[in-house]
């Protein structure tokens, strides 16, 4: 049995990273009934934002802090137990602005954490969470498979790289080009959901 964590983050009911992971989700189900899922919908029950109060507490080594800071840090402290506990984890991520969605981000601030889920060694940044599996699923309405595009994509390259900072070893499903008409969106779509089903089946 493996504890799943989902989280979504599409301010869209119906958009494509949410059916994606629906699709993933049941593809798991079907396979292995067993496995426990925590979904956390961050679109529709978003984390707060990090604030002027608690800035000073995240950086600060867990061992160093009073337990009126760890009353603060509360929240972070919650979401960092679901990701530790999970033995895979699945994102879904639409594009806004070239970039992840201020829920998506605002749970990443929430969950880099010192000490916690990465810290400072000889060779620079040691993520903390063991190489820990991960599908991303990333939707986004243009195409970025040229350098021109591709210097305005923020979105994947920013999760490529804060997701390893932590130590998890992403896969990463792209939709994109849905927008760009029938053909490429179908093509796209089709070789989005060849990942998935890949990495569904790692969890048979």
């Amino acid at each position: 049995m493996a504890n799943i964590l989902v989280i979504e983050s599409s301010a869209k009911l119906n958009g494509y990273s949410r059916q994606l992971v629906a699709e993933f989700i049941d593809q798991v189900k079907a396979q292995n009934s067993d496995h426990e899922f925590v979904i956390r919908d961050l679109a529709h029950d978003p984390v707060p934002v990090i604030t002027d109060d608690i800035v000073d507490i995240i950086r600060t080594p867990p061992d160093k802090l009073t337990e009126e800071q760890r009353h603060k840090t509360a929240v972070s402290e919650q979401l960092i137990g679901e990701l530790k506990a999970a033995d895979f984890v699945v994102v879904g991520s639409s594009m806004y602005n070239w970039n992840v969605s201020a829920s998506l981000k605002a749970w990443i601030d929430q969950v880099m954490r010192i000490g916690m889920t990465f810290t400072y060694g000889g060779d620079g940044v040691v993520g903390l969470l063991g190489d820990k599996p991960a599908l991303v699923v990333l939707a986004r309405g243009g195409s970025y498979d040229s350098p021109q595009r591709a210097a305005r994509d923020m979105q994947k390259p920013y999760l490529e790289n804060i997701l390893n900072v932590m130590g998890l070893d992403a896969t990463f499903a792209v939709m994109e080009g849905h927008l760009m008409g029938e053909e490429i969106r179908d093509a796209n779509l089709a070789k989005a959901r060849d990942v998935i089903s890949s990495a569904a089946k790692t969890l048979a």
